[in-house]
């Protein structure tokens, strides 16, 4: 898994939850850092968990530039700014979201059916 977020302490945290759910985290503060990670990390990269809003390059804009070079691989997008996100266009219309804050189970659940799909 690999968790974007420019807010550090979310990004922890989210590493965390995933941690103790059984995963491994990879952490990246922005779009940008998230592509390096992806292509220099040696293993698979199940899944990418991103907030929205982010200075530079938005977590829509990182989600097509996954979706061009590894297509297939399941997003996840965050934000603490839900109705915004699907009224202002953020976001189409039943992508897979997590509105923030988020508890262990919601994220274990939500990254878990995201993966079962893949599967």
């Amino acid at each position: 898994m690999l968790v974007v977020d420019d807010e550090e302490a979310v990004r922890r945290l989210a590493c965390r939850m995933l941690t103790w759910t059984g995963y491994q985290a990879l952490e990246a503060r922005h779009g940008r850092e998230a592509l390096a990670t992806i292509e220099e990390h040696n293993g698979p990269i199940h899944l990418v968990l991103t907030d929205i809003k982010m200075p530079g390059m938005t977590g829509r804009e990182l989600g097509r530039h996954v979706e061009e070079r590894w297509p297939g691989k399941p997003i996840l997008y965050m934000s603490g700014f839900a109705s915004e996100v699907f009224r202002g266009g953020l976001l189409e219309p039943g992508a897979p979201f997590l509105a923030k804050p988020f508890t262990q189970d919601d994220l274990a659940t939500k990254v878990r059916v995201l993966l079962e799909k893949e599967g």
